[in-house]
This record gives structure tokens, C-alpha cells and sequence, in this order.
């Protein structure tokens, strides 16, 4: 088994239980008492667990932020169909801003295809958009979060506000009809809006798992995005809510 398969096991076997010892995690994941230990000490730095003697809990709550490399491997299927979907955005302009999420990721395959200028404050997206002599990579720098692989603070908003770009790509941990968009950081919610501010266009990425999550930080309302991209129908409700803001949605 491979250990991120093996850490998200682990998880799904916490949130059934809510406790369990290193022993039974050990049987019931084939690992050895040594590797599961290895796994809840990187899942306690990530902040998602809290190890305690012999075990481990569990620590829940919509705010509780999932590490990028979790994140990659979740929902994987429908981040790719979000992103095929938002490539079709792609020739609304030849600058755009790709945020550190695993879904705005997905959208580098296809923004090969383009030349073009691309600002990112993501360290690994900026690393990926590299391979590609077409395209033009501008990265924020900034603070690096580790538990997201982003720069976020005044270095990284700065950077961003000397750039004015026309389409700006990013997703965020939750969508809500009552709170709009939000994030469980607060560091990440205000760059994301300085990105708003210098950016035309503005296209969240959004599976369907998102929709109805209200997180700690307001990132914006609907009125402040211009294209909402998922997966799958959200239903009547939304696409009202949506129409009064004036937002454009895309599902396949």
C-alpha cells in the first residue's frame, strides 16, 4: 500500500472511531507499529490528528486544514474534469494568476498549449509552468506555508499588485449560498483577494465536495468572481444565486 493511500486509511478509520491505538491502526493497515507511528507523526504536524499515548485522535472541524500533498489525491477525478472545463477560459487572455491549489494545478497541461504570462504563488506550479518555452513564469515569492506549499503574506501581495492580469484561476476550500467562498487560513483568503483586485476575469474552481462548506475565512461573495467552473449540476438554488450575482457557471 502505498503511504498516501495509507494515511488516508488511517483517517477515514479515525473519523469512524474517533480513537484508536497504534495496534490495531498496525493490523488493520498491514504496516508495521514503526510506520504507523511515522504516518501519525507527519498527519499531527499537518494538524489533523492529535497523538496521544499508545494512539491517536481525531481533530475535526470544517476549519482544520488539509496538507496539499492529502489534497493532491482527493477528488482527483473531478479536479480534472474542472479543469478541462476552465481551459476553455484560457483565451480570455495572454496573463493570468494561478493560485496553490491542487484543483488551479490541474490547468497547467492545457495552458501549455498557450503562449502566455503566468503569476503564481505557488512554488510547485511555478516549477511545472517551467518546463513549457512558451510560457512565461512569474512566481510571488513571499512567506512559504508548509502545510500548503504557498507564499502568502506582504511580500507575496506585493508582488501581485505590481502585475495587472487578465484572468486569475483559483479554487478554495468551501462555497456556500450564505457565506460565498472562504478558506481555512486567513493568509491564503486575503492574498486571494488582493488577486481579485488585479485580476479582469476571476474563475473559482470548484468540485462538487466544496459546495455548502463554510470555512473561518470570507474570501469573497459571488459578485466578486465572474465565472463559477464544477463538476456536476449544484442544483436550482445555486444557479439562481448565481445569476443574481451575475456569475457565468460551467459544468459539463
Amino acid at each position: 500500500m502505498l503511504y498516501l493511500e495509507r494515511q488516508h486509511k488511517l483517517l477515514d478509520l479515525l473519523r469512524q472511531r474517533k480513537f484508536m491505538d497504534v495496534h490495531e491502526l498496525s493490523a488493520l493497515l498491514y504496516a508495521s507499529e514503526s510506520t504507523i507511528r511515522r504516518d501519525l507523526a507527519i498527519l499531527e504536524k499537518a494538524g489533523l490528528l492529535r497523538r496521544t499515548f499508545g494512539g491517536a485522535a481525531l481533530i475535526e472541524g470544517l476549519n482544520a486544514e488539509i496538507p496539499l500533498i492529502v489534497r493532491e489525491d482527493k477528488m482527483s477525478r473531478e479536479k480534472e474534469a474542472v479543469a478541462r472545463l476552465s481551459s476553455t477560459l484560457l483565451a480570455g487572455g495572454n496573463t493570468i494568476i494561478i493560485d496553490s491549489s491542487s484543483t488551479a494545478f490541474k490547468l497547467i497541461p492545457y495552458v501549455s498549449a498557450h503562449r502566455m504570462t503566468v503569476l503564481t504563488n505557488s512554488p510547485k506550479a511555478a516549477i511545472e509552468l517551467a518546463k513549457y518555452p512558451d510560457v512565461k513564469v512569474y512566481s510571488t515569492g513571499g512567506r512559504l506555508r508548509e502545510n500548503s506549499l504557498s507564499y502568502v503574506g506582504r511580500i507575496a501581495k506585493n508582488a501581485v499588485s505590481l502585475f495587472n492580469l487578465d484572468v486569475m484561476f483559483f479554487s478554495c476550500v468551501g462555497i456556500s449560498l450564505q457565506g460565498g467562498l472562504t478558506d481555512t487560513n486567513e493568509d491564503e483568503a486575503e492574498l486571494k483577494g488582493t488577486m481579485m483586485e488585479h485580476a479582469r476575469l476571476k474563475v473559482a474552481m470548484m468540485d462538487a465536495s466544496k459546495f455548502g462548506l463554510a470555512t473561518f475565512s470570507r474570501i469573497t461573495g459571488f459578485s466578486g468572481i465572474d465565472y463559477l467552473v464544477t463538476d456536476t449540476d449544484p442544483g436550482p438554488d445555486w444557479q439562481q444565486a448565481l445569476v443574481r450575482a451575475g456569475v457565468k457557471l460551467l459544468f459539463p
